[in-house]
């Protein structure tokens, strides 16, 4: 009982559900600095395809961080089983790859329009 014990994370959680807490924190920190990004006068729309491509990616942003948020609430509180948290964690995983290269595009063609 005392390794049991021992074992267990900060808060409680498995030291599995931890670590996907741990990852899933990491990623909010790596969205709110692609957002501040996207602030940046550098990547300040100068054209209305690049203002709806902004606000679609600032918009992106925003769902993903809440949609994170619910999952860290429903590891923490152990709300449904590991295994439908680890898919969903997965899935975030896959759409916060696709937004970061989003706006990695996004802001590489806003720099190029500066070093021209």
């Amino acid at each position: 009982m005392r390794t049991l014990l021992n074992s267990r994370g900060s808060a409680g959680l498995e030291p599995k559900e931890n670590t996907l807490v741990h990852r899933l924190e990491r990623n909010l920190r790596d969205v709110n600095q692609l957002r501040k990004n996207l602030n940046s006068y550098n990547c300040e729309p100068q054209t209305y395809n690049e203002y709806t491509r902004i606000e679609a990616l600032k918009n992106g942003l925003d769902t993903f961080k809440e949609r994170n948020k619910q999952i860290i609430d429903s590891i923490k509180k152990q709300a449904e089983p590991l295994n439908g948290c680890i898919k969903k964690v997965k899935d975030q995983y896959s759409e916060f790859n696709a937004l970061k290269s989003g706006v990695e595009e996004y802001m590489g063609l806003a720099r190029s329009k500066y070093t021209h």
